[in-house]
C-alpha cells in the first residue's frame, strides 16, 4: 500500500513515544529507533510469534544493506509477560537534519531575516522559538515545514501493522504450519502419557507398535476435527490407544493361536495376513 506522510508521521510519533516506566540497554532506543512489534516468548500465543517473525524477516529484507543498523530485535523482561521481544525500526534516514536545541527530527526551518541563515526546529522547539518571537520581537520569517525521510524500514513496519488492523495474520502458510506443528507436539505429549498407564507391562517396541496403529486410525476423532493444541483431549487419546492396544494383542494373540495351536507355517500365516 501506498502510505500518505500524515500516516507516516502519525506512525513515526507512535513509535517514538518513550514508556514513562521503564529504563532502556540501547541509547537508539525511543530517540532513532522506535517500537513497532512485540511477542511475549512465553505466551505461546501462535498467532504472535507468527506475525513477530514474519514481520521481522519483512523488515530486515525492506532495509536490505542496512539492516543491522536499521533494525533491531530486542529482548527485555516484563513483569506481566516475563521475556518480551520487540522490534525497534530507525525511523528517519541517517542525514536528517536534527532540531539545533533538542536533536530530535526537525520539523520546521526557520530563518532570521538579517543573516538569513536557517534554524531547524522540532515541533516542540518551534513552539518555543514562537513564543520567543511573539514576546521579544526576534527578527525571523515565517517557519518553513521541514519533511525528513523515512527509512524503507519504518515504512515497510508501518504497512505490516496497518495491515493487520484489516487481517489479523501476516503470512497464513506460516501461521498454518505453527499451529499444525503445535498440534502434533500436544498430540505426541497426550499418546505419551496414554503410554504411561502401560510402562510397567508394555515394552518400548511394543509402544512403538501400538503408537503407530493409533495414528493410523482414520476414523480416531482426532483425524477428523482436531486442528490445534488446544484440541486435543487427553481423555479421548486415552482411549483411543487403549483400543489401538487391545487391537494390537488381539492381533498378536491370534498369530501366536494360529502357529503354535494351528500349526500354520509362516507362509500360511502371511496368507491370512493378506
Amino acid at each position: 500500500m501506498e502510505l500518505d506522510r500524515e500516516t507516516l508521521e502519525k506512525a513515526a510519533q507512535g513509535a517514538l513515544e518513550r514508556p514513562s516506566d521503564a529504563m532502556f540497554w540501547d541509547d537508539r532506543l525511543f530517540t532513532t529507533h522506535g517500537a513497532v512489534f512485540h511477542w511475549a516468548e512465553l505466551s505461546d500465543d501462535l498467532l504472535e510469534e507468527s506475525n513477530y517473525l514474519t514481520a521481522l524477516a519483512e523488515i530486515q529484507g525492506a532495509a536490505g544493506d542496512d539492516a543491522d543498523e536499521h533494525v533491531i530485535d530486542g529482548t527485555s523482561r516484563h513483569f506481566a509477560h516475563g521475556s518480551l521481544r520487540t522490534i525497534y525500526v530507525q525511523v528517519y534516514d541517517d542525514d536528517v537534519i536534527r532540531c539545533r536545541k533538542c536533536a530530535s527530527a526537525a520539523a520546521w526551518a526557520v530563518s532570521r531575516k538579517k543573516h538569513g541563515r536557517r534554524r531547524f526546529l522540532c515541533g516542540a522547539c518551534k513552539n518555543d522559538w514562537d513564543w520567543d518571537s511573539k514576546h521579544y520581537g526576534l527578527p525571523a520569517l515565517e517557519p518553513i515545514a521541514y519533511r525528513p525521510r523515512f527509512t524503507a524500514a519504518f515504512i515497510e513496519a508501518t504497512e505490516l501493522a496497518l495491515s493487520l488492523q484489516d487481517y489479523p495474520i501476516l503470512d497464513e502458510s506460516d501461521y498454518s504450519e505453527r499451529e499444525w506443528e503445535a498440534f502434533e507436539k500436544a498430540l505426541k505429549e497426550a499418546v505419551e502419557h496414554a503410554q504411561s498407564e502401560y510402562g510397567l507391562v508394555d515394552t518400548c517396541a511394543e509402544d512403538n507398535a501400538i503408537a503407530e496403529l493409533y495414528y493410523q486410525n482414520e476414523d480416531g476423532e482426532h483425524r477428523q476435527n482436531w486442528r490445534s493444541p488446544d484440541d486435543v483431549d487427553w481423555e479421548v487419546v486415552a482411549t483411543e490407544y487403549r483400543e489401538a492396544r487391545d487391537v494390537y494383542f488381539l492381533e498378536l494373540a491370534t498369530e501366536v493361536y494360529r502357529w503354535n495351536v494351528l500349526g500354520y507355517s509362516p507362509d500360511q500365516l502371511a496368507l491370512f495376513a493378506a
